[in-house]
């Protein structure tokens, strides 16, 4: 089995073929201006003599493959560019979820003031001082497990089971259980 660095890239290649490609107009070029001017070429040896025509034919060919070459990656370059722009998820907060947010932050003396309902430079802080101070990430807010310890997480009415969902026991939320039928 040969390996992967025996065999030239694509690119390799297309890089000596044009190299090639450039020598030969030179040399022909030489030629043409030699047989212009009557004195023996240097292309003499090769046995075929190229008009000027042919030769132009050939720079036209070069540059229509090059230009094709060109515009697909920039194509390539401008799709890529369309994806990373692509926003992903939730972009942005509701005003009534941002009060709530504010409130709870308030309420647990993170955050100053009156809840306005503006996510705002000075809440984004204090979500991400709670969550920074609870262990959790700091880079997305608000993450879902700060909003459960806060109370702002899912409602739980509708569950047949909530003591056994998926989520943060009641004692990690700072709640009591509820048991049907115990009051």
């Amino acid at each position: 089995m040969r390996s992967e660095a025996a065999f030239p890239t694509i690119a390799l290649l297309k890089a000596v073929l044009l190299t090639v490609f450039v020598v030969l107009s030179f040399v022909n070029a030489a030629a043409e201006a030699s047989r212009e001017s009557g004195a023996p070429g240097p292309s003499g040896h090769l046995g075929r003599r190229h008009t000027h025509a042919s030769l132009e034919r050939a720079k036209v060919r070069h540059a229509a493959s090059t230009k094709n070459q060109v515009h697909s990656v920039a194509a390539k370059r401008k799709r890529a560019a369309s994806a990373a722009r692509r926003a992903r998820g939730q972009q942005s907060i509701r005003s009534e979820r941002a009060g709530q947010i504010q409130s709870a932050l308030i309420r647990e003396h993170y955050l100053e003031g009156k809840p306005s309902g503006v996510w705002d430079q000075r809440t984004k802080n204090a979500m991400v001082r709670y969550q920074a101070e609870n262990g959790w990430q700091t880079k997305i807010t608000p993450d879902s497990r700060a909003l459960i310890k806060l109370g702002l997480g899912p409602r739980h009415e509708g569950l047949l089971n909530p003591d056994s969902a998926a989520l943060g026991s009641p004692h990690e939320l700072n709640v009591e259980p509820e048991i049907p039928g115990v009051h």
